[in-house]
């Protein structure tokens, strides 16, 4: 197997990695702003037995780490791409 097929099959296991990275952080994340959504209208009604404080511990770390590393990973998989794209010779 020469060195330029194997650059392409690192690449290709590279790029999936990050594609299912970015939707699979951005799923975490994007649950955790529904949970955090939903969650503030029972946190601002009255109550004794108002259990938010416990989703809020759940959903705001899920929304904030999800989201970032989804954003980190996208990120990542766009500079690749532009550095992929900029490698090839231009074809005429």
């Amino acid at each position: 197997m020469s060195e330029d097929a194997g650059s392409k099959i690192g690449r290709f296991i590279v790029a999936a990695l990050l594609m299912v990275g970015t939707l699979g952080f951005g799923a975490a994340g994007l649950c955790g702003a529904a949970f955090t959504a939903l969650s503030l209208p029972a946190l601002l009604s009255s109550g004794t037995d108002n259990y938010v404080g416990a989703v809020f511990v759940i959903a705001i770390p899920s929304l904030l780490i999800g989201g970032g590393l989804a954003w980190w990973c996208g990120r990542l998989l766009l500079r690749q791409a532009r550095r992929n794209n900029s490698s090839r010779p231009e074809e005429q």
